[in-house]
């Protein structure tokens, strides 16, 4: 059978629905009821009692003095009487008959008094009795008063005979009366000793069914605030412990039921934001995946799984490419919108429920195979791929979104999650560098990774070492053959690897962020080596290249600036290369920092034209001077026709647009003498000279002229030196 709540339950229940405070007062109102009863019964009671002893000693003392001047009354008419008999003259009588007369009246007046007071009821017999024996007296009296008259002789006789003794009966009825009264009196004085006592044993019968019903009424007001109270206590100690999903039985409507209540509500939405926190924790907001905590959660317990069982398991990471030029061109609410898609076409591409695919950061995704191999996961990796090849609509626009993907299985049993991510990581960058698609991680891309860690341990001491030195390499006009600049290069001399070329650590800086060192250690010394030529009378001018990582920072014209300053050159005397990919990264800031190194008096060159980008209508925008032709189409004018229409045409839209154009990479006279003949303003290329340290250059420059109209092209000895390279790659 269901329990069923017991009556004191039920009690509780119900006056857990009043209000504390009107609890309170009902209860104490209650009991103030039945002690206010208790005391008007015990001032009531003994009113009555007062009043009724009163009436009865006052009654039961009249009744005696009226008897007893009942009885003075008549023994005075008796005396009087008596005094007829020694009075022998009638006028000496006439007084003493009007004393007997008054006597009379006194007596009838002090009995009818009595019997008004004595009433009948009880003492009917009893006066009765009074009544016969004083009708007998006053009979008796009044005819020896007759026959004193007459004849006192025979007066003598009847009195003795007659009065006398009615006198007696009626003295002695009159007592009997009064002592009949008086024991009717005793008898009333103990009926109203046993009502006292009834009175009292009532009032003991209020005096502790108050206290009783104050005792009840605290016990169930202490239950039905202890109780909940209790509860509230219990709920808190729950909280506090962090056992927040505990429910709370219903709460009365009283102010404990309150604060109750608001201690549950409270518990709930502690709970709510606990279960928000876990979401948050463990979900990523935007797209609804797993984020990184939980995938790496998932992937710890995936791998122990797979070292009890023996089965193979894989992650993939999925990086979106150009990501950053969505967010640019479009805006970070537009680009979240393409992230939210790109995780829905992941999430759907899943077969599995095992599999789980998370968001680790900004473009980067992951998916986990807890039971497959890597031919299973190359199989998804390509459907992946599938999926995001159709453009995201977005806001009417449709966005071409592609992605690299690196795969790395748990072959190795010691491999934590860590390097298994870590080998997912390196095969996605080989996929996006070689623009790949998809690339599962083998032995080589690891080292090639120790390779780059040793690499950048090692080329952030370099500077610090002086292991780093320049190279210049003149800037001739082609008109006359005049050289006035040069562009600086940065070699490195490595302790154990020897001469480092730029192609192999530009790149590698500029990836980790140590190109920002690096191009201020050249600014510095560049500029520094700049000042002292020009103290020695060489009016000179340098070119130095800048990457993306420097356009990208913006106090870099700051930072020019105070190195212009430092060094006590003159902007003018500074031209900054840039190539047209730089500038497209970041379209934006790159335009704000080259209109702020433009107002500095900082010249500005297009290093690269025609391999980047080579946007016209961009072109225009930038506040630049000058513009490099690539080595790529300038070596080989002498023989491809396709080549010499590219740069004629690169001269004269540079010219319509006012800027110089310079040539690099030069090496036959040929060459030369084609540039010379389309217009082209400035040259460079071993034809000319190799790159030279500083001493070497200034030899250079005392050695060499090239008048105009000779034949530019004595090569110097060291053709077959080391090839140039621009301070930044590409």
């Amino acid at each position: 059978m269901p329990n069923t709540p017991s009556f004191a339950a039920h009690v509780v229940f119900l006056i857990r629905r009043v209000p504390i405070a009107a609890r309170l007062v009902a209860a104490f109102g209650l009991v103030l009821l039945l002690l206010g009863l208790m005391l008007a019964q015990a001032l009531g009671h003994t009113a009555t009692m007062n009043d009724a002893v009163h009436r009865i000693t006052q009654g039961t003392l009249n009744q005696v003095m009226l008897a007893h001047r009942t009885q003075t009354a008549a023994h005075v008419g008796v005396e009087q009487l008596y005094s007829l008999f020694v009075l022998d003259q009638r006028e000496l009588r006439v007084p003493v008959y009007a004393q007997i007369d008054q006597a009379a009246r006194d007596q009838q007046e002090a009995f009818d008094a009595l019997l008004a007071e004595t009433g009948l009821g009880r003492n009917e017999p009893v006066i009765a009795r009074v009544l016969q024996d004083r009708a007998r007296y006053v009979e008796a009296f009044d005819e020896t008063v007759s026959l004193v008259e007459l004849d006192p002789a025979l007066a003598r006789p009847v009195m003795v005979s007659q009065t006398m003794p009615a006198l007696r009966s009626m003295l002695a009825a009159l007592d009997m009366l009064v002592a009949h009264s008086s024991r009717r009196a005793g008898d009333d004085l103990a009926s109203l000793h046993d009502l006292h006592g009834q009175v009292r044993a009532r009032l003991w019968f209020v005096g502790v069914l108050a206290v009783l019903v104050a005792l009840a009424s605290a016990a169930l007001i202490t239950h039905s605030i202890a109780k909940p109270l209790r509860s509230a206590v219990t709920l808190a100690g729950h909280i506090s412990a962090g056992r927040i999903d505990t429910p709370l039985p219903p709460a009365a409507s009283d102010e404990v039921g309150v604060l109750t209540q608001a201690m549950d509500d409270m518990r709930q939405n502690l709970a709510r934001r606990e279960a928000r926190i876990a979401e948050l924790a463990y979900r990523d907001d935007l797209t609804g995946l797993a984020n990184r905590t939980l995938f790496n959660d998932r992937l710890d317990q995936a791998l122990a799984s797979a070292r009890r069982q023996g089965n193979a398991l894989s992650v993939l990471v999925l990086d979106l490419d150009r990501f950053k030029q969505v967010n640019d061109v479009l805006g970070h609410t537009l680009g979240d919108q393409v992230l939210k898609e790109v995780g829905e076409r992941l999430r759907n591409a899943l077969m599995r429920t095992t599999d789980t695919v998370a968001r680790l950061a900004g473009d980067e995704f992951a998916v986990l195979l807890p039971t497959q191999d890597h031919a299973a996961a190359t199989a998804l990796g390509r459907r992946l791929l599938s999926v995001l090849e159709s453009p995201v609509p977005v806001q009417g626009q449709r966005v071409d979104v592609s992605a690299s993907i690196g795969i790395a299985c748990a072959d190795d049993a010691g491999l934590s999650a860590a390097q298994l991510m870590a080998r997912a990581d390196i095969a996605m960058h080989e996929a996006k560098q070689g623009n790949r698609g998809l690339l599962v991680f083998e032995a080589a891309m690891e080292r090639h990774v120790e390779h780059g860690l040793t690499l950048l341990s090692d080329l952030r001491r370099a500077a610090d070492q002086h292991e780093f030195f320049l190279l210049y390499q003149p800037k001739l006009r082609l008109s006359d053959g005049h050289c006035d600049a040069a562009e600086v290069l940065i070699r490195w001399r490595h302790p154990q690897r020897g001469i480092v070329p730029p192609d192999r650590f530009i790149p590698f800086a500029e990836q980790t962020g140590a190109i920002k060192a690096i191009t201020l250690w050249v600014l510095q010394h560049a500029l520094n080596q700049l000042a002292s030529w020009q103290q020695l009378g060489w009016q000179l001018s340098l070119n130095i290249n800048v990457s993306t990582r420097d356009l990208g920072q913006p106090d870099f014209p700051a930072l020019v600036d105070n190195a212009l300053r430092r060094a006590g050159v003159a902007a003018a005397s500074l031209c900054l290369e840039v190539t047209e990919s730089a500038i497209m990264d970041d379209p934006a800031q790159a335009l704000r920092c080259l209109q702020a190194l433009n107002e500095m008096g900082v010249r500005l060159s297009i290093d690269d034209f025609g391999t980047g980008y080579s946007s016209l209508a961009y072109l225009k925008k930038l506040p630049v001077q000058e513009l490099k032709i690539d080595r790529s189409f300038v070596s080989g004018l002498d023989r491809d026709e396709a080549d010499v229409t590219i740069v004629r045409s690169t001269i004269d839209l540079a010219h319509h647009m006012g800027l110089a154009v310079v040539a690099e990479g030069i090496e036959t006279e040929a060459v030369s003498q084609r540039l010379r003949s389309f217009g082209c303003d400035q040259a460079q290329g071993y034809l000319y000279s190799r790159p030279l340290p500083a001493m070497e250059f200034i030899a250079w420059l005392k050695q060499h002229r090239f008048p105009a109209g000779s034949g530019i092209g004595a090569k110097p000895d060291g053709r077959a030196g080391m090839p140039a390279g621009p301070l930044i790659a590409a």
